[in-house]
């Protein structure tokens, strides 16, 4: 498991500019055409701000928050605080001198951890995990932390396989970046959340994977 971590950390420490460019693209022209070539990509994010809730007032806990884009759009859409963890050193520091240009750094708290071993001293309203489960081989511990740590809502994205685009994702990852991931399917995410005790749990089938929203009033 700890091989395997490091593998995921290698790679994404190298990439932050190249990973927020998939959001933010250099062009027009760019981010038009990542809208098309990395469709799930956009979905999971419409389906976030669609599903959570409503935002102002709240904390929120981004995990494996990358370069800080999905943290600083919950921080300009009224969160009072909001902490984004990740294990990659460069995605942490891309992340902090983003929230400075995005004026919100004063609400924003990244950490470079890893989130299973991270201490949180106290809940979240809503907690996201959008592109995270990909690369994690064992999620059931992950789960069950994120249920004790959600005062309400949890939001995540989760890629299934294909004959096509699976493939397609395993050469890419697998054998060309050394970056292993890891596919879901409907019913083990259903026991996922149920496992994890989510009171309620919805799982939202998308072009290229699952959207789980799991619901914990506390």
């Amino acid at each position: 498991m700890i091989a395997i971590k490091n593998k995921a950390k290698h790679y994404f420490d190298k990439i932050p500019n190249q990973w927020d460019s998939l959001y933010s693209g250099k062009s027009w022209f760019m981010k038009n055409l990542n809208r098309y070539l990395r469709k799930g990509l956009f979905e999971r994010y419409e389906l976030t701000f669609k599903h959570c809730g409503e935002i102002p007032g709240t904390r929120v806990l981004d995990i494996g928050c990358g370069t800080g884009h999905y943290s600083i759009e919950f921080a300009r859409r009224g969160a009072v605080k909001v902490v984004g963890i990740d294990f990659a050193p460069s995605m942490i520091a891309f992340a902090q001198e983003n929230a400075q240009k995005n004026r919100v750094s004063e609400c924003c708290e990244f950490i470079c951890d890893d989130f299973i071993s991270h201490n949180f001293h106290e809940p979240f309203d809503i907690v996201v995990a959008l592109g995270f489960f990909d690369y994690i081989r064992e999620p059931e511990s992950y789960f069950k932390k994120i249920s004790s740590l959600t005062k309400r809502r949890f939001l995540a994205s989760f890629i299934k396989d294909s004959l096509i685009w699976g493939t397609q994702k395993k050469i890419r990852y697998h054998w060309i970046k050394k970056c292993p991931i890891y596919f879901y399917n409907f019913d083990g995410l259903v026991r996922l959340y149920k496992e994890a005790n989510f009171t309620k749990h919805q799982i939202i089938s998308s072009s290229k994977g699952f959207f789980g929203i799991g619901i914990n009033p506390k």
